[in-house]
């Protein structure tokens, strides 16, 4: 039994995609929290959430690129896409997809850490924080404190990035030959 080498491709686009935004929105949603938390300067805010956006930009290159070889499956050269392209095609959208996914869940873990932040209570009940678990509300004397993004924060965000992009290399590097 062979397998269409475009079907691999076109899953090898979708899960590209999939698993790239997947791990993108995983870690976005902790950004999201920390940016609500955060008593940092506005852009500092936001560096965890631009961070982990990037994850889906990688997914998207890889898309678009296996969608062109898609497109030129039948190109005016009459060439077709062999069995051992779509296994390569579909193996850089797992390249890219799963890389992403981990990145996106480390970037995740670390900021649900920083998101939980140093709790300071000044009344012996802390059931009331716990009911309004983002920002709180006005009836509580529980303050959260998330770290500021400071220059080592920031580096780990670059180092959890960094394990997407060794996937994106990958990917190019197998949808190039």
């Amino acid at each position: 039994m062979t397998v269409d080498p475009s079907f691999l491709t076109g899953l090898g686009a979708a899960l590209s995609i999939f698993l790239a935004a997947l791990g993108s929105a995983i870690a976005s949603a902790e950004a999201g929290v920390y940016a609500l938390r955060s008593k940092s300067g506005l852009i500092y805010a936001f560096v965890p959430i631009i961070i982990s956006g990037v994850l889906a930009i990688y997914g998207i290159i890889i898309s678009v690129l296996l969608a062109g070889k898609l497109h030129g499956a039948e190109g005016e050269d009459g060439s077709t896409i062999s069995a051992a392209q779509g296994y390569r095609y579909l193996c850089a959208g797992l390249s890219v997809g799963l890389a992403c996914a981990a990145s996106g869940l480390g970037m995740a873990s670390f900021i649900k850490q920083s998101n939980a932040g140093f709790r300071h209570s000044t009344s012996a009940s802390t059931v009331a924080s716990e009911s309004a678990p983002l920002l709180g509300n006005g009836n509580d004397h529980t303050t959260v404190s998330v770290p500021h993004c400071d220059h080592k924060y920031m580096l780990v965000m670059v180092f959890l990035e960094a394990i997407a992009l060794y996937g994106l290399i990958v990917a190019l590097f197998l949808v190039s030959k």
